[in-house]
């Protein structure tokens, strides 16, 4: 009885495990770039140590890079797919590149901070003022400069006085007062919200369109693919969508175990700022998790004021540019 037993375990045994190889052989493997020091961190590297990638099929494969070698990676094709500049991403559509918007991502969620002290109350108070931006090339950035002029008829680039500066350095500055008001990476503007004795909200970019269309901004960093990738394999598109938008989901109710483990990459320096984004998350900020065809529509919209107000050439078209994987 006992050699019939150890039999029956071993058979068993390998019975698990040749389901597990083959389970590990059906994943997809999908290798992504992601810039250090930012929301991503914690979702791609905490919500895949949890699983949510290999559950929707996907091996994924994450490299965090400084943002140069993030925003270098996707239009080079040294990766095929990921949560990119979605500014940057228009302009290349207009060169030509099969780029697609498939899902949505980070949301313009970075907003513009004065010190507590600052004798300016409203955007438009900016004009012939010092403003620093950790990048001018960012895609939040250029979603702001939009916003700007289609609600203050505010120019960035003509009406106010814009400096262009490391993150760190910036909040620096704007300690100093060198500076007026700060436009900063996530990372720094949820510092500068964890601090409400120091530093004051002049401007929200997302609640601007959420109160004009009633959906998030999400051009900051949305999910685009190349068309190829998508046409190689539409399943394999799809699941991967499904599991960004289930990792964003899964960080909203697991932050303090992310941050625990990646918080340091991620560049959450302490608790208050961990209480800080925890708070954002479970409101409902930072992500979008969701990709439909009124969200398409309120992202479109953008564009077409992008257009307006001359920060795009062209819009690329919605039928040709987006799609909703079903």
């Amino acid at each position: 009885m006992k050699k019939i037993g150890a039999c029956f375990a071993l058979v068993v045994f390998l019975g698990g495990w040749a389901g597990f190889a083959r389970a590990a052989a059906d994943l997809k493997t999908v290798k992504m770039v992601i810039p250090r020091g930012s929301a991503f961190v914690l979702s791609y590297y905490a919500a895949r140590d949890a699983g949510i990638f290999r559950k929707h099929g996907i091996d994924v494969e994450v490299d965090s890079r400084p943002f140069a070698g993030f925003m270098a990676g996707l239009p080079s094709r040294q990766v095929l797919v990921g949560t990119y500049a979605g500014l940057n991403a228009v302009e290349q559509m207009n060169e030509g590149k099969d780029l697609i918007v498939i899902g949505g991502g980070l949301t313009s969620m970075q907003d513009v901070w004065v010190r507590k002290d600052s004798p300016l109350k409203k955007f438009s108070d900016l004009k012939g003022k010092k403003f620093g931006v950790w990048s001018r090339g960012a895609g939040a950035t250029k979603a702001l400069e939009v916003l700007s002029m289609d609600g203050f008829k505010l120019d960035l680039n003509k009406d106010v006085q814009t400096i262009e500066i490391a993150g760190p350095a910036l909040m620096a500055l704007l300690d100093k007062g060198e500076v007026d008001a700060m436009f900063n990476l996530s990372s720094l503007s949820i510092a500068a919200a964890s601090q409400p004795d120091k530093y004051r909200l002049l401007f929200s970019p997302d609640d601007y369109w959420k109160e004009k269309t009633g959906a998030p901004l999400v051009w900051s960093a949305p999910t685009i693919a190349w068309k190829d990738w998508i046409d190689e394999d539409r399943q394999r598109a799809k699941n991967l969508v499904d599991a960004l938008h289930e990792s964003w989901q899964w960080l909203r109710q697991n932050s303090d175990k992310a941050v625990e483990k990646y918080g340091k990459l991620a560049a959450v320096q302490n608790a208050a700022e961990a209480a800080t984004l925890k708070k954002m998350l479970q409101a409902g900020g930072i992500f979008l998790e969701k990709w439909d065809p009124k969200i398409v529509d309120a992202q479109w919209r953008f564009l077409e004021i992008a257009k307006q107000v001359g920060i795009i050439k062209a819009v690329p078209p919605k039928d040709k540019y987006s799609l909703v994987l079903r």
